[in-house]
């Protein structure tokens, strides 16, 4: 089936049909992945022809898809901004609000066992979409967090949400995080994460158990 149409000149209206097929079939690792090209290829023509909310719909689909081959694998810190790097280059994405939390479990006993545990809870109550890494810095055991097509009010209120499920995990240990958001065309990747990782060590300092936002 998926030899059936070429990506590279198909229309609007025969990827849509491809894709409606294709949800029809068993998924596999092959189907994931071409699933994942038709929603990329499709998103740029609905780009091209300034369908800009069904471009990002179907990015969002892509981006899903693309992830699914990770499986419960963390990302590391390279791959994290190596992702953040191809965001940046869609505008659009980027007007829809991006928001990054560095986040870590407070005291350094089983470092190794609370980031794993960390991790579970931010896949249950994150979107499939979100991406999560290693924060990758010292001895800690911090992670990273990418919302996309999410403003600051919103990130905070899931980031709340975590915060609050984090003790029923019976980790023993309180949670702190630091947030920060995409300021506009101004702004830089690195500086995005530099806030995020500032506001954590800042709650971390202050007694843990907190949410800061980046400011600098």
């Amino acid at each position: 089936m998926q030899a059936d149409i070429d990506l590279s000149t198909a229309s609007r209206a025969a990827l849509e049909q491809a894709l409606a097929q294709a949800a029809t079939q068993p998924r596999t690792p092959a189907l994931t992945a071409y699933l994942s090209a038709c929603y990329l290829r499709l998103s740029e023509l609905c780009e091209q022809a300034q369908d800009f909310e069904a471009a990002l719909q179907h990015y969002r689909r892509f981006h899903q898809f693309s992830l699914q081959d990770q499986g419960a694998a963390l990302l590391d810190r390279a791959t994290l901004l190596q992702s953040l790097s191809e965001f940046a280059t869609q505008p659009l994405r980027l007007d829809a609000g991006l928001c990054l939390v560095a986040l870590e479990a407070d005291g350094r006993a089983d470092g190794a066992k609370l980031q794993v545990q960390l991790a579970d809870l931010l896949r249950r109550q994150c979107r499939p979409e979100d991406l999560i890494a290693h924060q990758g810095r010292g001895a800690g055991h911090g992670l990273l967090l990418v919302l996309s097509d999410v403003d600051l009010a919103s990130a905070r209120k899931v980031c709340e949400r975590v915060r609050s499920a984090w003790p029923k995990q019976g980790a023993g240990a309180s949670l702190s995080m630091g947030l920060s958001a995409w300021r506009g065309p101004s702004d830089e990747l690195a500086r995005l994460l530099e806030r995020a990782e500032s506001a954590l060590a800042a709650a971390q300092r202050g007694g843990g158990n907190c949410l800061r936002s980046g400011s600098a």
